[in-house]
């Protein structure tokens, strides 16, 4: 029994327990330093993401305040440039009291240097890249204004002088259509171009000026004749109008030949004006005296400031095409009536004329 007992005991005997299996040491700490490097990414990601949304932001803001600036300096500049266009018509129109070709053509140069200062000052603006064509808008109107106003005072005294030449007169009437171009390139170009950037951008800014540099009359300052009467304003010049009017063609020259009217002229081959003598025959002032040359089917124009009563003057008118050489050609000359004129056969005269082969 005792053995019975003691092999009893032998199987009753419980096996015993497995340990558990703990994560302890070096596993551990690398699972933590796991999970503590993916919070630090995330951490560090969205830190970027705040940063790269800030510098965005403050990019978008110094991009908005650069097109600000840059429609406030335009803005500025025109402005000025209008009003320097508002003080030289008003000269046109006599309202600068000026009495004298001379002082005429210091108001000119005045009015020229306020043109280059303000181009100056278009060119050191920073334009940002949006604003590059409408940039290059502004400088070519500022310039043109320049570049006009610079031919004007160069020509004012001689256009206004008793004895004028075509040169001058056509120097002015070209730098009328300068000025006339330069307020089609602001209006349709430069102007409408920044405010599409500024729209495009979503941009606020002062609205731009009207900026343009002629008056709404624009179109009467491209007419000789108009000009040549605005230019006797300029100096103070009035035409009396009672009395006896009448002008008269005196004589005809070409290449530096006077012509006769019943006889085949020859001239020199590189003859390049026509000389038109004329006189005042009434008793009363005229202004805004033209001329009229047909040379072989072109038809050339000169004007006349003014001539007082009895007094002569000479207009010059350049040769802009020249006929065939050696062949005869007509010139017919008309000095256009003034208004009360009743006499004109004195007025016109044909010639024939041959440029030397």
């Amino acid at each position: 029994m005792a053995f019975l007992d003691e092999e009893q005991d032998d199987l009753v005997v419980d096996e015993p327990d497995r340990p558990r299996r703990r994560v302890r040491g070096p596993q551990r700490r690398r699972q933590q330093f796991l999970v503590r490097r993916l919070i630090g990414v995330g951490v560090g990601l969205a830190f970027l993401i705040l940063i790269v949304i800030g510098i965005r932001g403050c990019l978008e803001a110094r991009s908005d305040r650069a097109l600000r600036n840059y429609d406030s300096d335009v803005a500025t500049i025109m402005q000025q440039s209008e009003q320097s266009g508002k003080d030289f018509f008003n000269l046109l129109n006599g309202s600068s009291g000026s009495s004298s070709s001379l002082d005429a053509q210091q108001e000119v140069l005045r009015q020229r240097d306020t043109s280059q200062t303000l181009l100056d000052r278009a060119h050191d603006i920073g334009a940002p890249g949006q604003m590059h064509d409408a940039q290059n808008a502004v400088i070519q109107t500022l310039t043109l204004r320049r570049d006009a106003l610079s031919s004007i005072a160069e020509n004012v005294t001689q256009a206004t002088a008793r004895t004028q030449t075509g040169n001058a007169i056509q120097a002015i009437s070209n730098a009328m259509g300068s000025l006339y171009a330069s307020d089609v390139l602001w209006t349709q170009i430069g102007k409408p171009e920044i405010e599409k950037v500024l729209k495009d951008e979503g941009v606020d800014a002062a609205p731009l000026p009207n900026g343009k540099f002629m008056p709404a009359n624009a179109t009467d300052y491209l007419n000789q004749t108009t000009l040549v009467t605005k230019l006797n304003t300029l100096t103070g010049q009035t035409a009396t109008t009672g009395g006896v009017h009448g002008l008269q063609l005196d004589s005809t020259s070409l290449g530096g030949q006077t012509l006769t009217p019943d006889s085949t002229n020859t001239v020199p081959s590189d003859a390049t004006e026509i000389d038109i003598q004329i006189t005042n025959s009434g008793d009363s002032d005229e202004t805004g005296i033209s001329v009229t040359v047909t040379l072989a089917g072109t038809q050339l124009t000169g004007q006349l400031q003014a001539l007082s009563a009895g007094e002569q003057g000479t207009v010059k008118i350049p040769v802009t095409t020249k006929p065939t050489p050696g062949t005869d050609t007509t010139l017919e000359v008309v000095v256009n009536p003034v208004a009360g004129e009743q006499i004109t056969t004195n007025n016109t005269s044909t010639y024939t004329v041959v440029f030397g082969s």
